[in-house]
């Protein structure tokens, strides 16, 4: 199964305060460029999708990951439905769509390849698969990249994908994943006291 991986990271930071969450150190690197490495190490074409910061995330993944595509959200301020619109728009224009999409947020650093890649060998075609953390649904999600293409069209403000998924709960198969990795992200300031692993 060909795999494609989406990185949503045009937010604002606005909540934490400490600009945008993309840049945000990490160990020796920066939230974006982890996020891309943990996606193309688990065997995916990865495209990031950047609003604020868009050049210097640009010059740090040419040198962490070259391998990925940097789409620039322009309309950034209108949520992360802004962010999948734009990161959909290549692969509603490919001659040879991938067949499945995960879409990954910037925010999550125990997200990292194993993962990724539970959940690409947990998909099933035609299906949606959702990473589920103590029992919670949560990101990442795998989609059949039409299934992602149609929740793209339909998203709006910061709701994402999250529309289409609730109104097609029946195609969604919630996965564990809590032995790959931690599924809690960094919204606040008291979220960084979790992570030591982010520098100033």
């Amino acid at each position: 199964m060909s795999a494609h991986a989406i990185v949503l990271a045009a937010g604002l930071g606005t909540r934490l305060g400490r600009g945008p969450k993309a840049l945000l150190g990490w160990n020796d690197e920066v939230l974006v460029t982890r996020a891309a490495r943990a996606a193309r190490d688990a065997g995916c074409s990865v495209a990031v999708a950047v609003g604020p910061g868009t050049a210097v995330a640009r010059i740090l993944l040419a040198e962490r990951c070259p391998e990925a595509q940097v789409i620039e959200v322009r309309d950034a301020g209108q949520g992360m439905s802004a962010s999948l619109r734009a990161a959909t728009m290549p692969l509603s224009a490919a001659s040879d769509p991938p067949e499945a999409t995960v879409v990954l947020l910037v925010d999550q650093p125990g997200v990292d390849a194993d993962v990724i890649a539970h959940l690409l060998s947990a998909h099933r075609r035609g299906r949606v698969t959702r990473a589920s953390w103590a029992g919670v649904p949560g990101n990442p999600v795998v989609f059949d990249t039409g299934h992602l293409l149609s929740a793209a069209a339909v998203a709006s403000g910061d709701a994402g994908a999250r529309v289409w998924l609730r109104r097609y709960p029946h195609l969604v198969d919630d996965v564990a994943c809590d032995a790959y990795g931690r599924g809690d992200d960094i919204d606040v300031v008291a979220d960084l006291t979790s992570w030591p692993e982010l520098v100033p």
